[in-house]
């Protein structure tokens, strides 16, 4: 009676596993889980992955900043980024590129070298899929840049397009 107890139990326990591994390769092969990187840089932009990182932020205040590397105010704001970061390591900002050609890639890469950002999350664009990474960002914007996004605690967006005042900005990133 207690080997057909134990046997049970051993079959159930093993069923259990073997259901939560094939969940965890559902999730990871169907983009609502994602392995972070091994190295901190910018990965391609999808709706699972900010999905994902929306509802990690859920509780606290965030910033989003979407950027291209040939537009002089987002330059700005990112140096004001940088400027934030250096005060507060942990800076609660996702950064959004949205370049999407090849030529780009390195540039991109050594703006964000450039104003120490390589730690925060940065995503980027990918080619063929503008309009509609655009739309997942939300589907009022209509591509002007620097956009920038207000998340309150709560989940709920409040959008912006142009040039960020930093004391508003240091108002929302550094307050508690």
């Amino acid at each position: 009676m207690k080997r057909l107890m134990l046997l049970k139990t051993l079959v159930l326990t093993n069923v259990m596993l073997l259901t939560r591994a094939l969940l965890m390769i559902t999730l990871l092969m169907s983009g609502l889980a994602q392995a972070e990187p091994v190295i901190k840089g910018s990965v391609e932009f999808s709706k699972a992955r900010f999905e994902q990182v929306k509802q990690a932020k859920i509780g606290q205040k965030w910033f989003a900043l979407l950027w291209s590397v040939d537009c002089p105010p987002c330059m700005k704001e990112l140096a004001l980024v940088q400027k934030l970061h250096q005060k507060q390591k942990n800076l609660a900002v996702v950064i959004i590129n949205t370049d999407t050609d090849e030529s780009s890639e390195k540039e991109r890469a050594d703006i964000i070298k450039h104003f120490k950002l390589v730690d925060l999350k940065n995503f980027h664009f990918t080619e063929g899929q503008e309009a509609q990474q655009r739309y997942q960002v939300d589907p009022q914007w209509f591509g002007e840049l620097p956009r920038s996004y207000f998340i309150d605690e709560k989940g709920s967006f409040h959008g912006k397009s142009g040039l960020i005042a930093e004391k508003l900005l240091t108002q929302w990133l550094l307050t508690l």
